[in-house]
């Protein structure tokens, strides 16, 4: 296992698409990516609710695949939120008579998709007429940082509007960059949304950032 967050694991995996893109996620066969679950927190009856003394449960279809299409679906809608804010940015330097003193970075989103797994067909004809029910659903996500984390970096926290790091630390200019992306966002949203809990990795000088798929919106 890649690791644990508060609602989901994630496990390494690989991904071959027999009708595979030119580009993006599944051009390459065998693509490492990060497989996500959603997972609930069972505690032993009696303990007390201390961090790390759970078993990790898993839930139903019918509840894991809503969460996982939720959350795809705010992937989908990060993606143009920070493209917005992008767009600002670059309106107001072309308008300014100066270049800005310092470099904007240009981020991303990790690309991501669903993934769902069937059971075999039924062998029984009056089961194959009603098709395969999922079994289980996945979230795959680009893999960013490998097999290594030390780059691995979590800039904004998702109930604080402040950077993470201090001014002295590595990443503090792209955290203090995505603040003002969220300023963008909210202020131009006339307060509906932005993009919170802001983290990822830098990898042959690109930068690749993810979300905890939370938009946090004010009405």
């Amino acid at each position: 296992m890649l690791g644990a967050g508060g609602f989901k694991t994630a496990h390494p995996g690989w991904l071959t698409l027999f009708a595979a893109p030119e580009s993006g996620l599944g051009s390459c066969p065998r693509e490492k990516v990060a497989v996500k679950r959603p997972f609930h927190k069972i505690y032993p009856p009696g303990s007390s609710r201390a961090p790390g003394k759970y078993v990790i449960g898993r839930y139903v279809v019918a509840d894991e695949i809503p969460k996982l299409f939720r959350e795809a679906n705010v992937l989908y809608w990060a993606g143009p939120l920070l493209e917005f804010a992008y767009n600002y940015i670059d309106h107001c330097i072309a308008r300014s008579t100066d270049p800005p003193p310092f470099t904007i970075p240009r981020l991303r989103f990790v690309e991501a998709g669903l993934a769902l797994s069937y059971s075999q067909a039924p062998s029984d004809s009056n089961q194959k007429s009603k098709g395969c029910p999922p079994r289980a659903g996945f979230l795959l996500e680009e893999l960013i940082g490998d097999d290594d984390n030390r780059n691995f970096i979590k800039y904004i926290h998702n109930m604080d509007c402040n950077p993470l790091l201090d001014e002295d630390e590595f990443g503090y200019d792209i955290a203090a960059f995505l603040a003002c992306t969220q300023h963008i966002q909210y202020v131009k949203t006339g307060g509906l949304a932005f993009i919170s809990d802001y983290q990822g990795a830098c990898h042959i000088s690109i930068f690749y950032i993810d979300i905890s798929i939370e938009i946090l919106c004010s009405r």
